[in-house]
């Protein structure tokens, strides 16, 4: 599986450090499911599968694990 863009892994590391809140549109791997949440980064996985980011949904007080790639959206910062 090719590796996440250098930029995109950077920024979303950044976003990890300052506790950025962001809004995210992804596609569940397993279901096909999209969603677009407000969540809080809390940490960056590599895998054999491709890179992951852990992160909390806000609205749900739920931890997820979105893989990278099938964000849909560039990482944007909630003002």
């Amino acid at each position: 599986m090719a590796s996440t863009p250098r930029q995109i892994a950077e920024r979303l590391q950044i976003a990890i450090l300052t506790a950025e809140q962001m809004r995210l549109h992804w596609e569940d791997e397993s279901t096909g499911t999209h969603y677009m949440e407000v969540v809080l980064p809390l940490e960056w996985q590599e895998s054999p599968e491709g890179d992951y980011l852990l992160c909390k949904v806000l609205a749900e007080n739920l931890e997820v694990r979105v893989r990278v790639d099938l964000i849909q959206n560039l990482p944007a910062p909630v003002k």
